[in-house]
């Protein structure tokens, strides 16, 4: 595993685990909390990845825009992360997009979306890895 996809598994942690501390810190259930933070945390990653996939598509890839530039450098780390399993002949801006999808398919097979009315697995892994240890 590359240095820059080691970087975006910490960002997904540490996106996930601040969603976790925002909700504990508003009064949520801790279970509630680990639940809607993951939710959120890879929510907003999958719009970021959205919202770069758009950007290139509309301004260009090799633009220096200062707000261009921030988001490449935080969202380069989520497309290594996804890189392994990205079809090579997506242009880079389908790329954005194509992870961005990954990441929404991800957060809708952990935790559901309340929307499209589907159950999470998530609880099912969390029942099951409490039980091993209960």
């Amino acid at each position: 595993m590359s240095k820059l996809a080691l970087r975006g598994l910490i960002i997904v942690s540490l996106t996930y685990l601040a969603a976790v501390a925002t909700f504990l810190m508003g009064g949520a259930p801790g279970i509630v909390a680990v639940f809607l933070g993951g939710t959120y945390a890879l929510t907003a990653l999958a719009a970021l990845l959205f919202s770069r996939g758009l950007l290139e598509f509309v301004v260009g890839v090799d633009r220096e825009i200062a707000f261009f530039v921030v988001l490449k450098r935080v969202t380069d780390p989520l497309l290594a992360l996804f890189d392994p399993i990205t079809p090579g002949f997506l242009l880079p801006f389908a790329a954005s997009l194509y992870t961005a999808f990954l990441f929404f398919f991800f957060k809708v097979f952990l935790f559901g979306d309340a929307y499209l009315g589907l159950p999470p697995l998530f609880i099912v892994l969390f029942a099951s890895v409490m039980t091993l240890f209960s």
